[in-house]
């Protein structure tokens, strides 16, 4: 079965925990989502500042139309976002 795996570009701030940081989205309908990663999850993988760094977060993608894509976030959360926002990388599992 093939899966879909890649990056998503957002916004990164520090979050409360160090083992962790907050990553900020728009998605498809000009809404702006924010969620937790764990930092191995996230490049750059260094502290962000307190006004954010762009960065990207690691994302299943479930579907991708080329206009539209639909993400699973580390926190579990279904995002639909622009697909210009997901790289993404073919892995079989």
């Amino acid at each position: 079965m093939a899966a879909s795996y890649g990056q998503m570009e957002c916004k990164l701030y520090p979050s409360a925990f160090s083992g962790e940081v907050v990553f900020q989205v728009n998605t498809i309908n000009k809404q702006s989502y924010e969620g937790v990663a764990p930092k191995h999850y996230v490049q750059p993988n260094t502290q962000p500042p307190k006004d954010g760094v762009n960065g990207q977060v690691k994302v299943r993608v479930l579907h991708n139309d080329g206009n539209e894509a639909r993400v699973s976030a580390p926190d579990g959360q279904i995002l639909s976002i622009s697909a210009d926002k997901v790289h993404e990388k073919k892995r079989t599992i």
